[in-house]
């Protein structure tokens, strides 16, 4: 009977933490990247102090949220590096990178709001930007081979450039391109770095 309560408790507790990083998602989506606590218990039905029961801070429940995300999302955050021809590779890139970028757009320009704050973010950020790299680098492994270190340094970081969250921030946000029309931009880059 004990174990049917506590195991009653531990799904109650899930569901709970599930609403949390749920409502903190919408507001997210909504363009609240800073909610407060009392925002997001409002949200949920709850008072701030039963959020506090379930997470230490504001900043945990967005930990938790980036972890949530990584085991929701699991093939693209992963970022496998692609094979094939040299166009069946930037496409790949490029249409990961989109679909990448799409989802995790609320909770990614949030964590840009709220790292300053947060090592945990900090961390989770560079370790996502390091798998991307190590993507892209691998990918075009064939091509970056045989150049020289210099141009080989030069065109990483401009294949990095190129490929990351801030050129396809500013392409869909703030120049309100498609998705489509991003996608072109973005293999074009690609394409005119690896010909250089």
């Amino acid at each position: 009977m004990t174990e049917t309560v506590e195991d009653g408790r531990v799904a109650r507790g899930r569901r709970t933490r599930e609403a949390i990083i749920d409502a903190l998602l919408a507001l997210y989506a909504e363009g609240d990247l800073t909610p407060t606590v009392e925002e997001i218990a409002s949200r949920v039905g709850m008072t701030h102090r039963s959020i506090y029961h379930h997470f230490k801070d504001r900043d945990a429940i967005a930990v938790v949220l980036a972890e949530h995300q990584v085991a929701q999302y699991p093939e693209l955050l992963i970022a496998h590096p692609f094979s094939g021809a040299l166009i069946n590779r930037i496409g790949g890139l490029v249409a990961h990178r989109a679909e990448l970028f799409e989802t995790v757009a609320p909770v990614r320009r949030a964590a840009l709001a709220n790292m300053h704050v947060s090592p945990k973010i900090r961390t989770q950020q560079a370790n996502m930007a390091a798998r991307l790299r190590r993507q892209m680098t691998r990918t075009f492994e064939p091509e970056l081979s045989v150049l020289d270190r210099t141009t080989r340094a030069d065109t990483v970081e401009l294949l990095d450039l190129h490929t990351s969250w801030d050129t396809w921030e500013r392409l869909r946000r703030w120049q309100r391109l498609s998705v489509k029309r991003s996608r072109q931009l973005v293999t074009s880059l690609v394409i005119q770095t690896l010909e250089r």
